[in-house]
């Protein structure tokens, strides 16, 4: 019996020696991480500028070393040599497939022009290029930074300048509104809010929506700081270089009106000239129209547009409205980011966890704001919808933090 109970407790000293072994080495890995917590709190600052400064220098190595060729970039640079060369179809066309097919390999050349018959079609034929170009012509200001820059830094380059100044806004936004709202040291989670709503898919190629996206950021953020004329200075920039985001200065001031923001009439000036903006580049330029583009984009591609002029028909909205959705789903994250957008301003309304009238304006606009988009012209790209959406999680994430610090 005397060698039994000294085996029992030889094997309990066993089993109590790994227990204090494991309590060691929860209460060390605990020690290590409380002070990782303290050097990282004490330094937020700086490591916020230099996880932003990482970022960009990221995305300058990404269109350095691993450039992604869009065939819109051979629209676009049609459009610069509209006038220049009097609209003459073959001339263009020669222009703008020489000036890619030079600069890029023969390989990403082959998928820009032969991999679908929409592509064979534009590169065999100058007038069926020529009538997508009036659907690229309406980014007005985008069309004409490439003017002013492709003289300077060759077809190309131009568009990667351009990129540039879109990732310098950007930056500098999200660091200054970071700043702003004391949440410094939570950069890293900000970027990675960036790439989980796509923002690589746009920011690597030759688009405006780099640049349209980043001043509309820019614009809400400033917004929310309390910079009203930067913010309408910045979300005018917007609509000149994507129209369509007339909709969300729209949206901003019927919500700014709606919740008694007293600077409504800030809203609603802005939203006049943005107005004006695109009633004038709707008019003056060679814009496709609304049903034809939405039918071209949203629900069936035409290789020629010229002459394409089809009735307006219910079911072909609905199908593309369906198609869309079903796109979504399957090919981009914003749908299922704007579902849980939905959820957390439910969350907020109803726990009335954000007390600031702006932020309220804000958020109610960004969720208003995606829903317009989508039934206006339901495309499926993240691209599209990615601006309220980062604004949006970026504001809850703020009201949630400012909660957080009130006193009970």
């Amino acid at each position: 019996m005397a060698e039994v109970r000294n085996e029992e407790k030889l094997m309990g000293g066993q089993v109590g020696s790994k227990a204090d072994l494991r309590d060691t080495a929860r209460g060390g890995i605990r020690t290590l991480f409380s002070a990782i917590n303290a050097i990282y709190w004490r330094y937020a600052g700086l490591i916020s500028i230099f996880v932003l400064a990482g970022f960009a220098a990221v995305m300058v190595g990404l269109w350095h070393f691993r450039p992604i060729y869009n065939w819109d970039t051979l629209a676009y640079l049609a459009t610069t040599a509209l006038d220049r060369m009097g609209g003459d179809a073959a001339q263009i066309h020669a222009y703008a497939y020489s000036t890619v097919r030079d600069a890029v390999p023969a390989a990403d050349f082959a998928v820009l022009t032969q991999v679908d018959p929409y592509r064979i079609r534009q590169f065999v034929d100058p007038n069926a290029f020529l009538s997508m170009v009036g659907m690229y012509e309406v980014k007005w200001l985008y069309v004409l930074l490439l003017k002013g820059l492709v003289p300077i830094f060759g077809p190309l380059a131009a568009f990667d300048v351009i990129n540039g100044g879109a990732l310098v806004i950007l930056v500098v936004s999200i660091g200054l509104w970071l700043r702003s709202t004391q949440l410094s040291g939570y950069a890293p989670l900000v970027i990675g809010l960036l790439f989980l709503l796509q923002f690589q898919g746009f920011a690597v190629t030759q688009q405006p929506d780099f640049l349209g996206n980043s001043l509309l950021v820019a614009a809400l953020l400033g917004y929310d700081r309390k910079r009203n004329l930067l913010g309408s200075v910045l979300l005018v920039a917007a609509v000149l270089v994507r129209p369509d985001q007339v909709a969300v200065a729209g949206v901003v001031m019927a919500c700014a009106w709606f919740l008694r923001d007293r600077n409504a009439l800030v809203f609603a000036v802005t939203f006049a000239f943005c107005l004006a903006i695109y009633i004038v580049i709707s008019r003056s330029l060679h814009p496709t129209g609304w049903w034809p583009h939405f039918w071209f984009s949203t629900y069936q591609i035409q290789e020629d547009m010229t002459g394409f002029e089809p009735a307006f028909s219910l079911a072909v909205y609905f199908k593309a409205i369906a198609l869309n959705i079903y796109r979504s789903l399957f090919l981009n994250t914003w749908l299922a980011a704007y579902v849980l957008a939905l959820g957390c301003g439910g969350y907020l309304y109803f726990r009335e966890v954000l007390t600031d009238r702006r932020r309220q304006v804000l958020l109610l606009a960004m969720l208003l704001a995606i829903a317009a988009k989508f039934t206006i012209f339901p495309l499926h790209d993240g691209r599209i919808y990615f601006s309220p959406l980062f604004v949006f999680f970026l504001i809850v994430f703020a009201g949630s933090q400012d909660r957080t610090r009130s006193p009970a």
